[in-house]
């Protein structure tokens, strides 16, 4: 195994240390662009050696950009539980780290209002939100939350299509689409969501299904 990729495979085993997450997060990241680029890592993906596999996903995670998450979604499918797991939590942290200072920071002003009631104001900065970052599910995923609490159901199902419609491997847009046919009482469509989302990604719990937001 050549040093690259025990680098990598390195870092990726010591991932969930505490000192590794909080004092050489930056410098995991800066190697593994100095050493691959993300056409190697997506190669690496397909190796026969499962451990490879499940680093090159992990390192995706780091360093890929938004078009990275539509190609690690049909790997929330694959027979490795440790990879699906890998490649769910790639597809968050790529959409988390690619949104702008103004996104994070107008999210959370967001998630500030829905903690203390505020609908009407919440309402009107997460339409701004989508109009300034459409191209994002997690701004649309916020909308529909806030959708679902207020009782705009029709709208949240509306919501759940478009999410659907630019990320097919989005599970939490089916939960949530599944959710809102559910409290219209339409239990069938509803649980044909749900199946939806389990076969996007096996690992969505029933628990996850009835709680998820």
């Amino acid at each position: 195994m050549n040093t690259r990729l025990a680098n990598l495979i390195s870092f990726y085993n010591e991932r969930s240390e505490p000192v590794r997450r909080n004092v050489r997060c930056r410098e995991e990241s800066k190697v593994i662009s100095q050493d691959y680029s993300v056409c190697t890592l997506r190669r690496l993906v397909f190796s026969r050696d499962a451990q490879i596999r499940r680093a090159a996903v992990w390192g995706l995670g780091r360093i890929g950009q938004h078009p990275e998450c539509r190609f690690l979604g049909p790997l929330l499918r694959d027979p490795d539980a440790s990879l699906r797991l890998e490649a769910d939590r790639a597809r968050e942290r790529i959409l988390l780290r690619v949104r702008s200072l103004w996104h994070c920071q107008f999210a959370q002003q967001i998630e500030e209002s829905m903690a203390d009631s505020h609908w009407k104001s919440a309402n009107r900065m997460v339409d701004k939100l989508v109009a300034t970052h459409a191209e994002h599910p997690q701004s649309w995923l916020l909308r529909i939350s806030i959708r679902m609490c207020t009782s705009q159901l029709q709208g949240a199902i509306e919501d759940c299509r478009h999410v659907l419609s630019i990320d097919r491997d989005c599970y939490r847009a089916c939960v949530m689409l599944g959710q809102s046919y559910w409290f219209m009482q339409r239990t069938s469509v509803a649980k044909e969501c749900f199946l939806e989302a389990t076969r996007i990604y096996p690992d969505c719990t029933s628990n996850q299904l009835c709680t998820q937001r």
